[in-house]
């Protein structure tokens, strides 16, 4: 919806239109593009979940790389 709203507006505007599909987002991409990885509240909710249910090991193993990656953060 973003990329259409500033097609939109360039096709409206023409040339004089400045705007970008991040000015049509309700969040800032740029602080998004500077946190690698997951959090440490998400990766703590996840490991609480492996450990009290079951949870399908592709799910498991789509995760494993950013819980390895927020186990070698927590441990710095």
């Amino acid at each position: 919806m973003a990329k259409m709203a500033a097609m939109v507006a360039h096709a409206l505007g023409g040339k004089k239109v400045s705007v970008t599909a991040d000015d049509f987002l309700p969040f800032d991409t740029r602080k998004l593009k500077k946190e690698t990885g997951i959090t440490e509240e998400s990766a703590a909710v996840l490991k609480r979940l492996m450990k009290t249910r079951k949870m399908d090991p592709r799910v498991v193993s789509m995760l494993a790389e950013e819980l390895k990656n927020s186990s070698i953060r927590s441990d710095e």
